[in-house]
């Protein structure tokens, strides 16, 4: 009955997509037909006001123009540190470390299990798995104790990873995280949340790129588990395009977010920068720069594949983008001598660029509601369609490279019909953004916390465990 169900909400959300795909090619295709049927109004009464939009428009498409070309350099310069790795110590590549993978849980009864299991069937066995329920209301205290109980008596000669579970009253993510981080022995802390799923290969692929002394911490490839939905499709085409670039800032070592979902970090990190800072309500974002602080080196790994389910809502996203938003300008706040510092410890790009190139882009979304308005109304009066027609190039052409560069594993061909009309849902996330940053601002002036969001889980339905 439950199958029937199930086989019946995918085949709806199907059709629903293709309804909607369908609505956006025509959109797409009338813009793109309108050059060659309506002639061009050559009055143009708001010549400063275009500039304007031009200008901001151009600063960050140069941004992402320059990680297109940066990004597969990565690869390149990780092949070749490989290579020379081998050649020159062979031995390092026995270096098997044990790895703690910390699982900190609020109310997470429907993913919670699904993301121990995957860690117990890594291909990585030097591992052991420290479950933190950070006083849960839900099911998931019995769901945990259950399992754990039939693992230690049944199981537990079948897998060699050692699983440690501990429930403690309710301080949020940050004293989970760190009360796991102290219940831990090994040498490197591997990071993740509670509806997350591992490929057997994931926390392998962490540990190669810690062969390197150098490296003090990764970030691993996040992507989007639950693409069913529309809302699914949008958050996986964003997390595709975030974590590309991500080749690019490992690159430059200008990598300062490593999301709670997937992060690993040497033991020596905790020692130097501290723990989590609870206080801040992105502690993975606070942590991260707290390492660039330090003059340490991160590291992006692209190999490292954990998949995620993404807010299944809106006003569930909102919240979560809410969170995400406010932390980072307390983050920058409580680290704004990182904006334009010239100490030789940290990173120029970084400081200089990157930094404020981030918060550049915040004001460019501010008044990102504006511009569109106003470029409708512009290209409808002038019949001059020419900034969607470059941005659905751009756009276009940026997907379809992403996808090719895909790893086959984790490849969908399937989502290459959305190249040319991806510029069109990504209208979506600007709204989200949208929504969060003023919703943030707002907060600010009114003094209102944010806490650890919650929306309702459905799990990761359409991969595999």
């Amino acid at each position: 009955m439950y199958g029937n169900i199930f086989i019946r909400s995918l085949e709806a959300n199907q059709i629903k997509k293709m309804i909607v795909y369908s609505l956006l090619y025509l959109i797409t295709c009338g813009i793109i037909v309108s050059i060659f049927i309506f002639p061009l109004n050559p009055n143009d009464n708001f010549p400063v006001l275009r500039k304007i939009i031009i200008f901001f428009a151009a600063v960050l498409l140069t941004k992402y123009f320059i990680y297109m070309i940066l990004s597969p350099w990565n690869d390149v310069a990780t092949a070749i540190k490989n290579k020379k790795d081998r050649h020159f110590n062979k031995f390092q590549y026995i270096y098997r470390p044990l790895v703690s993978v910390v699982i900190p849980a609020w109310n997470e009864e429907v993913g919670l299990l699904d993301a121990v299991k995957t860690v117990l069937k890594s291909n990585y066995s030097n591992v052991e798995v420290i479950v933190v329920n950070d006083g849960s209301t839900d099911n998931s205290h019995k769901i945990m104790l259950d399992y754990v109980n039939w693992y230690k008596e049944y199981n537990h000669s079948n897998y060699p990873i050692n699983l440690k579970y501990y429930y403690k009253e309710n301080a949020g993510k940050g004293m989970a995280l760190n009360y796991g981080i102290e219940k831990s022995v090994g040498k490197i802390i591997i990071s993740i949340d509670a509806d997350c799923t591992l490929t057997p290969d994931t926390i392998g692929n962490f540990v190669k790129y810690f062969r390197d002394p150098r490296v003090m911490a990764a970030v691993g490839n996040v992507k989007i588990g639950n693409t069913n939905t529309i809302l699914g499709t949008i958050q996986y085409l964003e997390f595709l395009f975030s974590f590309y670039f991500k080749k690019a800032e490992s690159f430059l070592n200008t990598i300062y977010i490593i999301g709670g979902a997937a992060g690993a970090f040497r033991r020596e990190v905790f020692d130097e920068v501290g723990f989590y800072n609870p206080l801040n309500i992105t502690e993975d974002i606070d942590l991260s720069v707290r390492i660039q602080d330090s003059g340490m080196t991160i590291v992006y790994a692209n190999d490292a594949v954990v998949y995620t389910e993404g807010a299944s809502t809106i006003e569930g996203l909102i919240k979560q983008r809410l969170r995400w938003k406010c932390g980072r300008f307390q983050t920058f706040k409580e680290h704004k001598h990182l904006f334009f510092s010239t100490k030789n410890k940290h990173n120029k790009v970084l400081s200089w660029v990157i930094l404020p190139l981030a918060v550049f882009g915040e004001i460019q979304l501010f008044l990102e509601l504006y511009f569109v308005a106003f470029l409708f109304i512009y290209s409808y009066l002038t019949n001059d369609f020419s900034s969607f027609i470059s941005g659905i190039i751009v756009v276009s052409t940026m997907f379809f490279v992403q996808m090719s560069f895909e790893d086959s594993s984790t490849r969908k061909f399937s989502f290459y019909i959305l190249v040319p009309i991806g510029w069109l849902l990504f209208y979506v996330s600007t709204f989200v953004e949208y929504n969060a940053l003023i919703k943030s601002m707002w907060g600010g002036i009114r003094k209102q916390e944010v806490v650890w969001q919650k929306w309702k889980r459905k799990g990761i339905i359409d991969k595999t465990i």
